[in-house]
């Protein structure tokens, strides 16, 4: 997935959490660039993701970046 951060951290139980993260330069609204996080998952240990979950990230991203600008958090709080 080219363009996408993934943070891991290990939690409890060697429960592996994940976060996909992308770095948007062309957000309207900003004039440095934004990180956004798109979506989270967790897995067990020694489990992989499945392409239909990396697709669904994908997805998420796409509908993220359809939009400029952007929906951003507390715009419509």
């Amino acid at each position: 997935m080219t363009g996408w951060y993934e943070v891991r951290v290990d939690g409890p139980r060697r429960t592996h959490y994940r976060l996909y993260c992308l770095l948007d330069y062309e957000a309207h609204q900003t004039d440095k660039p934004l990180l956004v996080i798109i979506d989270g998952r967790m897995k067990a240990f020694r489990t992989t993701l499945s392409d239909r979950d990396y697709a669904q990230v994908r997805d998420l991203g796409a509908e993220y970046r359809a939009r400029n600008p952007r929906s951003l958090y507390g715009d419509d709080v």
